[in-house]
């Protein structure tokens, strides 16, 4: 969304801009409260993230957060597997369309990036309807 920092007449006013991404900010945080504390998660720097690391999240996921903290986990999963889905597009266009091999090089690269971040993504997605216990569309 975002709002400029500079009102409609053109000067500096910073506040609207702040709020407004101050709330988008707390959007992409997921809160875990437990008995001897709490865990903040910004969704869209933690995922996809390891077995290892999925394992304990989910554990706690499913125990201490709410159906609709559990809804925005796997909004944030499917969110990151269509990026990635279509970076894989992308890649694989530029990759045919390449004639040097530098620059094939490159795109082989970033195509094994995305179909290596692609594959824990799903793999994750699967860890968490197995580990929460949510298995429901949305």
């Amino acid at each position: 969304m975002g709002i400029s920092r500079y009102n409609s007449e053109g000067y500096y006013d910073p506040t609207a801009h702040l709020a407004i991404r101050t709330m988008e900010q707390k959007d992409k945080v997921l809160r875990i409260s437990y008995p001897t504390g709490y865990m903040d998660i910004r969704l869209d720097a933690f995922f996809p993230c390891t077995l290892k690391k999925a394992r304990k999240i989910f554990r706690l996921v499913q125990s201490y957060s709410s159906f609709e903290d559990k809804k925005r986990i796997l909004s944030c999963l499917r969110g990151k597997e269509q990026k990635y889905k279509s970076q894989i597009q992308t890649f694989s266009g530029k990759l045919a369309a390449s004639k040097e091999k530098a620059e094939m090089q490159k795109w082989d690269a970033r195509l094994r990036e995305a179909k290596r971040l692609l594959h824990r993504t799903q793999r994750n997605m699967e860890l968490f309807r197995e580990a929460a216990g949510y298995g429901g569309e949305m």
